[in-house]
C-alpha cells in the first residue's frame, strides 16, 4: 500500500515521518516545495498533485482548513483520479459539514474518504502520540487503522462522516474556554503582583488544574508564544464549535464570547502566535502593552 501526504506544515512534517518510521512507502507533495527536502532519500517527492494521486493508494492530507482540503481535493484533480479502492484519510481540522459535503464527491468517484482528525500539538505529533477522532465507513476505518495509529497513540472511531471533526470541534470549544479563563485570572493575579510562574503552580495543584494549563504553564510562565498550536486556528475550531451549535439549535454564551475574544486577539497581530499569547490580550484590556 502505498500513501501519499499532502501538506508538510507545523504538524504534517511529524505525522508523516512518522507514518514513514511505521514502515509505510510514501509519496509526498507540498505547494511550498522546499519543505519537501527534508524527505529526500526517506520518500518519493511528487512533481505534482495528480502524480501523486495516480500513484497511490491512500491520500493522507493535513491542511489548514476547509478551503485549503477544497482546493487540494477538487481545484488540484485530486478528485478526479480518485478510482475504487483509493481512501482519502484527511487529518485536518476542518468544518464537519464541508467534510460531509467532500466524503460524498469522493464517494462519487468509488473512493472512500475518512475524517480523522487529530487531538494534540506539535509535540505530540513529534512523537507520535497524538488523539484521533475518526468518521467514516466502519470497514474503511479497520482496513486502514496501522497508518492512524503511527501517528496517534489514542484512536478512536466514532461513526459515520462528520463524527470525528464534531467530537474535535467540541473538544477544542472546551479548550479554549479553559485557557482564555487561566489567562484571565493570571492577568487578575498581575494585577496584584502576583508572578504567573507562582501562579501556575498553586494554580495546577488544585481544582484550578487542567491538562491545557499543565500543556501552557511553560508559555505563560516564559511569555513564550512560539506557536506549538497557533492562536489563528484555535479561532477558527471556535468559529466551526459555534456554527455546530447554531445547526443544532443550542446556547453556548460562554463559548461565543470566547470566539470573540480570540478573534480580538487575531486583529492585534496575536494569530500566527501560539493560543496561550491570548494572554497578551487580557494584558491589553488592562491597560499593559508590555506582553
Amino acid at each position: 500500500m502505498k500513501i501519499g501526504f499532502i501538506g508538510l506544515g507545523q504538524m504534517g512534517t511529524p505525522m508523516c515521518r512518522n507514518i514513514i518510521n511505521a514502515g509505510n512507502e510514501v509519496v509526498v507533495y507540498n505547494r511550498t516545495i522546499e519543505k519537501t527536502k527534508v524527505f529526500q532519500g526517506i520518500a518519493e517527492i511528487a512533481e505534482d498533485p495528480v502524480q501523486l494521486a495516480l500513484n497511490c493508494d491512500v491520500i493522507a492530507l493535513m491542511l489548514t482548513n476547509s478551503e485549503a482540503v477544497s482546493e487540494v481535493l477538487f481545484d488540484w484533480k485530486i478528485a478526479d483520479n480518485l478510482t475504487t479502492g483509493k481512501v482519502v484519510i484527511d487529518f485536518s481540522t476542518i468544518s464537519p459539514y464541508d467534510s460531509i459535503r467532500f466524503s460524498e464527491k469522493v464517494r462519487e468517484k468509488g473512493a472512500e474518504y475518512l475524517d480523522s482528525p487529530v487531538i494534540g500539538s506539535t509535540p505530540s505529533a513529534e512523537t507520535g502520540s497524538l488523539t484521533v477522532v475518526v468518521g467514516g465507513k466502519k470497514d474503511v476505518f479497520e482496513k486502514h487503522i496501522n497508518i492512524i495509529k503511527s501517528i496517534g497513540k489514542n484512536v478512536f472511531y466514532i461513526g459515520q462522516n462528520g463524527s470525528g471533526l464534531f467530537i474535535k470541534m467540541i473538544n477544542n470549544m472546551v479548550m479554549g474556554v479553559n485557557l482564555a479563563a487561566l489567562a484571565e485570572a493570571l492577568a487578575l493575579g498581575n494585577s496584584m503582583g502576583f508572578d504567573n510562574q507562582k501562579l501556575l503552580d498553586i494554580l495546577s495543584l488544585g481544582g484550578a488544574g487542567s491538562k491545557v494549563l499543565e500543556l501552557k504553564k511553560e508559555k505563560l510562565s516564559k511569555l513564550d508564544f512560539s506557536p506549538q498550536f497557533k492562536l489563528e486556528h484555535q479561532a477558527k475550531d471556535m468559529f466551526y464549535a459555534i456554527e455546530i451549535a447554531r445547526k443544532q439549535n443550542v446556547g453556548v454564551p460562554i463559548s461565543s464570547i470566547t470566539s470573540q475574544l480570540y478573534s480580538s486577539s487575531i486583529k492585534r497581530k496575536f494569530g500566527s502566535m501560539d493560543m496561550s499569547a491570548i494572554y497578551s490580550l487580557f494584558k491589553l484590556i488592562n491597560g499593559d502593552d508590555t506582553h
